[in-house]
């Protein structure tokens, strides 16, 4: 597991090393919002085959993910890099979140719970256990305007329209 996850560092080193010049190169000056949206699926697709090729060693499940947000008013990209090993490739990657310089990277499934429709997660380390999880929570505490991992994760599904 620890080559694993030392693998995953220098893999997500690399994209934090080469993103700003892709966001330069691909994204800057285009703010039609089609146009947006497809630069922004091919320069995620750029740098995942660019991990692909580059660490071949690592299954493309477990590769670090990138998410971008584009906020108009400042004609600004911000791009969310995922900076911990995910033990769990099926959930589904909403960026990254920085509290008190905590970093968490955020993500949200399907829940197994009939009474809420998603799991939101948190994770703020490498290993196994290190990530909070809350539904219910993460609703309660996002709609008390409360400051926290769960709640910005909540918020961050909102903003991207993954949930209503």
């Amino acid at each position: 597991m620890e080559q694993k996850i030392e693998q995953f560092i220098k893999a997500k080193e690399h994209v934090l090393n080469t993103v700003e010049q892709k966001v330069e190169l691909f994204l800057t000056g285009s703010w039609d919002p089609l146009i947006r949206h497809t630069l922004i699926k091919e320069t995620v697709d750029i740098i995942q085959n660019e991990l692909i090729e580059l660490f071949p060693d690592i299954p493309v499940k477990y590769l670090p993910r990138c998410r971008f947000r584009i906020f108009e008013e400042d004609m600004h990209i911000e791009a969310g890099i995922q900076c911990f090993y995910n033990h769990e490739p099926e959930l589904m990657f909403l960026g990254t979140i920085d509290i008190a310089d905590e970093i968490f990277d955020c993500y949200f499934r399907q829940s197994y719970d009939p009474s809420a429709d998603y799991m939101f997660i948190a994770r703020y380390g490498h290993g196994q256990t290190d990530y909070q999880q809350g539904s219910k929570t993460a609703i309660a505490e996002y709609y008390l305007g409360q400051y926290t991992p769960l709640s910005l994760t909540y918020g961050l599904a909102i903003e991207d329209g993954f949930i209503g």
